[in-house]
């Protein structure tokens, strides 16, 4: 989905935990209105200020979340909104006062128990889209009853949607083609790899294509020695794809074991027919990166996962060239759910592996 930046920083998860589990006390502060006269990349992300904290806990009191696919953080209502895939629904929550809220009944609607990506679709609205049924809603924030459309896929075998982003009134996807036909033939010998691709396309919110911006690698097949059948197996981590927007570039990431190539593409009227150039991450160890997300405003967060550790770095454009603008530090894994302004949403796994929503602020 979406986008980030910051300064220098280390900060340890229960720390900020801390700071948040008083957010429903009275005596707790209130939640200040995002700095919008300040870019991304001028945000003090050296700590966070924590807003709200759900799930977990080893009570049933504690709101279970698990399966987080998604958020959207709506900053002028103070209000987040949480895809809970395991569920199949989505959920308003109310920052200042941690009510909760479903958007539709559980089980039905966009999630259906299926994974579902969602983005804002305009100030009231949001756009879903359920991986299982190929399927868009656009459905309104208040809950009620939204449209939906079918996205029309291009030809290939296991297709499949793996990212979206919008941006304004205009949203791109990057879709899987599924494995290569000549891993099914019957003389194919074992071992023989093939890489699946992703076509990066600018979608209309009929589900159709407006234009194609770049294919990329996505994962790699192979055959196995079973000849009796076409049985295959998958490696993701041979190179993975991904896509970002934010400050009026859309981004695309290509992630292998050891690398990460991003291209960016300025949005003007026509994102297809122009090339993208190339986005150079300095100082950045491409080692365990799992993840590339933007901020709305335009700057960049690679999430870096280390064997205890999960590492959140921030770059922002100066000029020709992105330079590191800080870094934080959390125990355990954590993944980035949506940026906007100055706050966060993420989720972040406890010793049960249990899932927690936290969602902070750039503090100073």
């Amino acid at each position: 989905m979406n986008r980030l930046a910051f300064g220098l920083a280390l900060v340890s998860l229960p720390l900020v935990y801390q700071a948040a589990s008083r957010a429903d006390d009275s005596t707790a502060p209130p939640a200040e209105s995002p700095r919008e006269h300040l870019q991304s990349s001028q945000l003090p992300w050296d700590r966070l200020d924590t807003l709200a904290v759900s799930g977990g806990g080893a009570t049933l009191e504690e709101p279970p979340f698990y399966r987080v696919y998604d958020a959207v953080l709506d900053n002028a209502n103070n209000v987040v909104f949480v895809v809970n895939g395991g569920d199949g629904e989505l959920i308003r929550y109310d920052i200042a006062s941690g009510q909760m809220s479903r958007i539709g009944r559980r089980g039905s609607g966009p999630g259906e128990f299926w994974p579902q990506l969602v983005e804002p679709s305009g100030p009231d609205s949001l756009l879903v889209y359920d991986r299982g049924r190929a399927r868009f809603s656009v459905i309104p924030r208040s809950g009620d009853p939204g449209r939906s459309f079918n996205l029309h896929l291009v030809g290939g075998r296991g297709r499949q949607l793996v990212a979206m982003t919008r941006m304004g009134t205009r949203f791109w996807v990057a879709q899987s083609l599924g494995m290569p036909g000549e891993l099914m033939r019957v003389d194919t010998p074992p071992g023989t790899k093939a890489r699946d691709t992703a076509i990066v396309s600018e979608m209309t919110l009929g589900g159709g294509v407006s234009n194609t911006v770049t294919r990329v690698p996505h994962g790699e097949w192979e055959r196995t020695a079973d000849m009796t059948s076409f049985e295959t197996i998958r490696d993701f981590y041979a190179g993975w794809a991904t896509i970002a927007s934010g400050g009026d570039r859309l981004f695309v990431a290509t992630f292998a074991a050891d690398s990460l190539e991003v291209s960016a593409y300025r949005v003007g009227d026509d994102v297809g027919g122009s090339s993208g150039y190339p986005v150079e991450l300095a100082g950045l160890s491409h080692r365990g990166l799992r993840q590339l997300y933007a901020s709305r405003e335009g700057s960049l967060w690679v999430v870096e996962k280390t064997d205890d550790s999960t590492v959140l770095h921030v770059f922002g454009e100066s000029g020709d060239t992105w330079a590191r603008q800080g870094r934080l530090t959390f125990p355990g894994t954590a993944r980035i759910l949506d940026v906007s302004q100055d706050r966060v949403a993420f989720v972040h796994l406890d010793e049960l592996d249990q899932e927690i929503l936290v969602v902070a602020r750039a503090a100073g």
